[in-house]
């Protein structure tokens, strides 16, 4: 008896195991979307080092919005603001969640506006 129910078993924790596959992958790919917009140390306004140290640091403090991708310190667009209010530097206007959500579907289709 046990064994009719064991491969039924088996294949629902395979379809199971596949759809949390799909959904990671998925997950994937729209972080990597968000991260489109982080700003490098190479397009920094306050300079490569200064920046990198902000990565690190905002990183080392559990602070959201800063990471690392290979050699790549980078940024989110708000973690930036917060930086540059911090050395005292004018902060460029927040972008509206309109003109965010745009840019975000056009990444998706493979434009850039």
């Amino acid at each position: 008896m046990g064994m009719t129910h064991r491969p039924d078993l088996l294949a629902t924790l395979a379809r199971i195991l596949r759809a949390a596959a799909d959904e990671c992958d998925a997950i994937s790919r729209e972080l990597a979307v968000e991260q489109f917009d982080w700003i490098s140390q190479a397009e920094s306004p306050i300079g490569r080092r200064r920046h990198c140290a902000a990565v690190r640091a905002r990183m080392s403090r559990g602070l959201p919005g800063a990471c690392t991708v290979g050699r790549r310190h980078l940024l989110s667009p708000e973690a930036l603001r917060e930086v540059l209010v911090g050395y005292g530097r004018p902060v460029p206007p927040a972008e509206s969640d309109v003109v965010r959500e745009l840019r975000r579907r056009l990444r998706q289709v493979g434009g850039d506006l």
